[in-house]
């Protein structure tokens, strides 16, 4: 089965409208993923800005760890018809062949709280799948280091000795190197070694001693 790994970026929703932001504080501007397929190979690549709907300007600190400014956003496709082609994108070019992950809880959350916010059918098979099928890598691997705290996307990359990829907060390249830990995860011996200092200096709630697809099952929703 192939694996999808996503981050969006998000902004909030303008403080007017406090009744929508109840149901949803923010709005995805970024959407970027990338495919692997059977052999952990990337396959193909999504990356699309979305317009929000319900605000006017960007947040300061947004803007300064996206890059992305309002005016990027203007040319771009509210949520819904940039979801319907991330969702495609998804399913080529099998329907329903893979399984969804992104670093954190907070971006399933984000796009739970937003179809809502916009009335997006998620009873539809397509987006059904997506949301059941979603993955919490950050826990996942954090429980294969049996830490008791969860690490950010760039310190998990740089405690391996790699280096961070593209750049952060760019939500293809977060994607990205999510899915570059996700690859040398799933090898064992190489693994153990890249973390073995950190290994060494925490305190593991659990011993590093259960399978990756244990660990995949712990964190799956």
């Amino acid at each position: 089965m192939k694996a999808v790994f996503v981050d969006f970026e998000m902004n909030p929703i303008d403080k007017e409208h406090r009744q929508l932001r109840k149901i949803c504080p923010g709005e995805i501007i970024e959407i970027g993923a990338v495919k692997l397929d059977e052999n952990d190979q990337e396959i193909s690549s999504f990356k699309e800005y979305v317009r929000p709907k319900y605000a006017t300007e960007m947040d300061a600190t947004c803007q300064e760890l996206t890059g992305i400014t309002m005016a990027m956003l203007q040319q771009a496709d509210t949520f819904v018809p940039v979801f319907r082609r991330f969702l495609a994108w998804c399913n080529e070019p099998e329907e329903n062949e893979y399984e969804m992950y992104a670093w954190s809880e907070n971006d399933w959350r984000q796009l739970n709280n937003e179809l809502r916010l916009k009335k997006v059918n998620t009873k539809i098979d397509a987006v059904a799948w997506m949301l059941d099928h979603w993955q919490n890598f950050q826990q996942i691997y954090c429980n294969l280091l049996g830490l008791d705290n969860v690490i950010s996307l760039d310190k998990a990359v740089t405690a391996t000795g790699e280096t961070f990829d593209g750049q952060m907060h760019d939500a293809l390249w977060d994607a990205r190197n999510t899915a570059k830990l996700y690859t040398l995860s799933k090898k064992k011996d190489e693994f153990r070694k890249v973390m073995e200092a950190i290994i060494k200096v925490t305190t593991p709630s659990e011993p590093l001693t259960f399978s990756l697809a244990e660990a995949f099952q712990k964190a799956r929703r």
